[in-house]
């Protein structure tokens, strides 16, 4: 026992020895004087130092600065009592790093020695961070959340358990009312039970389901959101529980849903100007119109009726009924039993002040053939079709919903269109029966008589009617080898014109006499141009002041040679297919005629002579008149078929389709900048990509000029109609077309206009222009007409100022005398109610030669290419001929020059 006792004795310090180098805790003998006295292997393993280096330093060099002062203030409780001490501080690492330790120190002051204990937290100390900065992320989650989305937990039956602030507010529910129910309580019965049997089955399964539902609030009010419902399992992956979020975009599916509306008003238009582009009849064209509309509004019934000039009633042209989404074309009044209701009770109003009826509740008193009892209340709406301020037709449409605004616009857009599109067919067929009747008529004459003076009197009278020309006339050539002559035989002209009957000099018209017997057809759109370009044309298209002429041979068989010749003095004149179309037809019939008096002269002598030579002469005459039918029946349809060509290339449609879709433009264009601020509203922040790409556009400018650029489109398409006007006036097509206009207005319009050339920019010149305006009334006047006066006197000024700055750069002496280009256009009242109009500049002026031809046709001092000599000679004639009015020009050199125009206050 003793033996045992003493064998136990004797291996402790060893087991002492084991336990202390085995520890994975770090134990250690330190002394009062602050070095480590002895330490186990744990601290090389967790520290990396090795024990000579622990051992050779204070052991407070090894602790982080900031635990410095209070491991030594524990190091003094220490020293100073017997208690174990217990704290935390930061030990340094061989590779730079620090590991957390926790302390269990105990002092031996008798052999001034502290035994402590310390164990590695690091990797605690590590996880209470993270958790620390996990429950704050949390809940700055969960506030932003609760902000901004719409939360709800439920049970997994559905029942709502929660319910945050956002959703009461948005749903319009207090949460006790939300509390308890299911979402059934929100369900605005807009998604099929397909839609919510598919939710439950995602969620049922544990998986996430997010889409856009659209709910509806207490007050009946519906709102959308983007929703995501996200299953919280239990340990058998099975939902215990459901968090749903979501996000109001109400504002934005009413964005979506306007733009698909405008797009889709968009398409109409674009289908309803196709449609009223192509060729037919009033009733195809607008059944074509009517059916498009059909396709893209909610509608039961679209009809269209025209005014009968004579008798002033309406007449049916097309409709549409539309039931369970098919529409049907309506072929006659009979089919629309409610056509009494609309001729009586709308036709007075419309035709009264022209303003549309919109969204009128009707009960039909009599359901119509195509409606149930229960479709009887509909809302009407009407729109008068107005061309030049006369009613010529109305549209009327029945539907199950009101319009709004933006369809009650495109709706009044397309009336527009559809009068002008009448109007043209009309205009048109009246063109057509006036070709054809002439083309009869000259074939009637044919066949009822042989007078040739009377056919080609008729001929010239009819063509110049028809085609709006100054003058027209036939030209002879007869080469009589003993006396040849060139005649103008027959001629219709203006009464202002002077006659050119009578023979032509050969010698002055050799030219013309060649391309007679050539049989060659001339088209000169613009002699002014032709004269540089074709030095050989013939005098005679110089003469009287032509300033557009074309010619057709007439191809006879009798050994002369004739043409039928249009001339145009009242500016260019682009001759167009039907134009040459009708007068080949026509010369046809005259080379028919010309033929047949000759035959018909032959036969008299052959009769005479002998009675066999007679029968054959009446068999070819015979023949003669066969294939004058069949070139009469031919012409025609030739005739029908250039002018549809020409038709389709009109002017007007086309500016007016542009036009009239501008301002959808413009409001397209809004609405998308609306959209573009709501997304800057709402995401502030945008993408680098989009930031960069903001950069490089510009996007302020961008958004500032859009508008700019829109009403430049807008004033462009308003400037080309108004030249299209002037054009019609100067050929005499609107005589009667005056009206009472602010003059102010057009002098504006036109430095509107000419502001890219005088305006300071970068690309103008740098003019003033001070106005001076006196007090003046109403002027009846031709504005068209006017306005191009205005035009052509002030791009005169501008030009001479241009040219008095170039001189100004290259003579210093003349560049003090010029010392800021400018324009005064001043007005005022005159005595014997007359208004005066005062256009001066400060350029270099003109001598008394230039100014005594100045309104002269085709007198112009600059350079060729750059003007026509026709602009002061036109304005002279409108303000003198058309105004009644007077035009002076007072300048001299170096003083610049003065435009005076006086014109009545009242036209009579």
């Amino acid at each position: 026992m003793q033996t045992q006792v003493q064998s136990t004795v004797h291996h402790l310090p060893e087991q002492h020895s084991r336990f202390f180098s085995l520890s994975l805790d770090l134990l250690c003998i330190a002394g009062f004087d602050g070095y480590f006295k002895e330490i186990n292997p744990a601290w090389t393993k967790i520290l990396g130092w090795s024990a000579p280096e622990l051992l050779g330093k204070p052991f407070i060099e090894f602790i982080y600065p900031d635990d410095q002062d209070n491991t030594l203030l524990e190091a003094k409780k220490l020293a100073m009592s017997c208690e174990t001490v217990y704290f935390e501080n930061r030990y340094l690492c061989r590779d730079g790093s620090y590991k957390w330790l926790a302390w269990s120190a105990t002092p031996f002051v008798e052999e001034q020695l502290i035994y402590a204990v310390a164990r590695d937290i690091t990797l605690q100390k590590d996880n209470d961070v993270a958790l620390q900065k996990t429950i704050q992320e949390l809940e700055a989650f969960k506030f932003a959340l609760n902000a901004h989305s719409l939360v709800a937990i439920t049970d997994v039956t559905g029942r709502i358990n929660y319910a945050n602030d956002k959703f009461c507010e948005v749903s319009q529910y207090s949460r006790e009312e939300l509390l308890g129910q299911d979402h059934r309580i929100i369900n605005s019965g807009y998604h099929s039970p397909e839609f919510f049997r598919n939710l439950w089955e995602t969620i049922a399964a544990g998986k996430i389901w997010r889409g856009e539902i659209k709910n509806k609030a207490k007050d009946n009010s519906f709102y959308w959101v983007d929703t995501l419902i996200v299953p919280m399992l239990n340990n058998n992956s099975k939902p215990q529980q459901y968090v749903a979020i979501r996000t109001d975009i109400t504002q934005r599916k009413r964005s979506e849903l306007a733009l698909l509306e405008r797009s889709r008003l968009s398409l109409l238009s674009a289908e309803v100007s196709l449609s009223l582009s192509q060729s037919g009849t009033i009733a195809e064209i607008l059944q074509s119109c009517i059916n498009t509309i059909s396709k893209y509004l909610d509608v039961h019934f679209v009809c269209i009726w025209t005014l009968e000039q004579q008798t002033q009633n309406l007449e049916f042209q097309a409709g549409v009924y539309c039931q369970n989404t098919k529409c049907h074309p309506l072929s006659s009044n009979q089919e629309f039993t409610n056509y009494s209701f609309v001729s009586n009770a709308i036709f007075n109003f419309i035709s009264q002040n022209h303003q549309p009826i919109l969204n009128e509740s009707v009960r039909l008193s009599t359901p119509a053939n195509h409606l149930d009892q229960q479709s009887s209340t509909l809302q009407f709406s009407a729109y008068p079709l107005i061309v030049e301020q006369k009613l010529i037709g109305i549209m009327a449409l029945f539907s199950q919903e009101s319009f709004n605004e933006t369809v009650h616009n495109m709706l009044n857009w397309i009336a527009n269109n559809v009068a002008v599109a009448i109007d043209r067919i009309w205009a048109r067929e009246e063109l057509l029966s006036r070709r054809e009747a002439l083309l009869l008529g000259l074939a009637s004459q044919i066949r009822n008589s042989l007078d040739l003076d009377t056919i080609l009197e008729t001929a010239v009278h009819e063509i110049r009617s028809l085609l709006q020309v100054d003058r027209c006339y036939f030209l002879q050539y007869s080469p009589d080898f003993s006396q040849p002559h060139l005649t103008i035989t027959h001629e219709s002209r203006n009464h202002k014109l002077p006659s050119m009957l009578g023979n032509l000099s050969l010698a002055s018209h050799g030219s013309l006499v060649n391309i007679l017997v050539n049989q060659e057809l001339v088209c000169v759109d613009s002699v002014q141009q032709n004269l540089s370009s074709q030095p050989n044309l013939p005098a005679l298209f110089n003469e009287d002041e032509t300033t557009a002429q074309l010619l057709l041979p007439v191809k006879s068989n009798v050994g002369s040679f004739g043409a039928i010749i249009c001339s145009h003095c009242l500016g260019d004149r682009i001759w167009s297919n039907s134009d040459i179309g009708l007068l080949q037809a026509v010369t046809d019939q005259l080379a028919i005629a010309i033929d047949h008096a000759q035959l018909y002269t032959q036969s008299q002598a052959a009769t005479l002579a002998a009675q066999a030579q007679a029968e054959k002469l009446t068999q070819t005459l015979h023949q003669l008149q066969q294939t004058q039918s069949q070139l009469i029946q031919h012409e025609k349809m030739s005739s029908l078929g250039q002018l549809v060509a020409g038709v389709a290339h009109e002017i007007n449609n086309p500016v007016n389709f542009i036009h009239g879709n501008i301002n959808y433009a413009n409001e397209y264009v809004t609405d998308l900048l609306n959209l573009l601020y709501l997304y800057r509203k709402f995401y502030p922040e945008p993408t680098p990509e989009i930031a960069e790409l903001e950069a490089d556009l510009d996007l302020e400018f961008l958004i500032k000029d859009l508008a700019n650029l829109l009403n430049s489109m807008k004033m462009g398409t308003n400037r080309i109609r108004e030249i299209v006007l002037n054009l019609r006036n100067f050929s005499r097509l609107d005589e009667a077309d005056k009206k009472l206009v602010n003059i102010h207005d057009g002098i504006d319009n036109t430095l509107l206009i000419l502001h890219h050339r005088w305006k300071n920019n970068g690309i103008g010149l740098g003019i003033s222009i001070l106005k001076e305006y006196g007090n003046l009334p109403l002027i009846d006047c031709y504005p068209g007409q006017l306005n191009q006066v205005l035009m052509n006197i002030l791009t005169n000024a501008i030009d001479a100022l241009e040219e008095s700055i170039n001189q100004a750069k290259n003579s210093d002496e003349y560049g003090k005398k010029l010392l800021k280009p400018t324009i005064v256009v001043s007005t005022g009242n005159l005595d014997n109610n007359l208004i005066f109009i005062k256009i001066s500049d400060n350029g270099s002026g003109m001598t008394e030669e230039v100014k005594r031809r100045l309104f002269d046709p085709f007198f112009t001092t600059k350079p060729i290419g750059k003007g026509t000599g026709l602009g002061l000679s036109i304005s002279y004639q409108i303000i003198v001929e058309k105004h009644s009015g007077s035009l002076e020009c007072i300048s001299e050199p170096g003083k610049g020059t003065e435009f005076l125009i006086k014109i009545p206050v009242k036209l009579h």
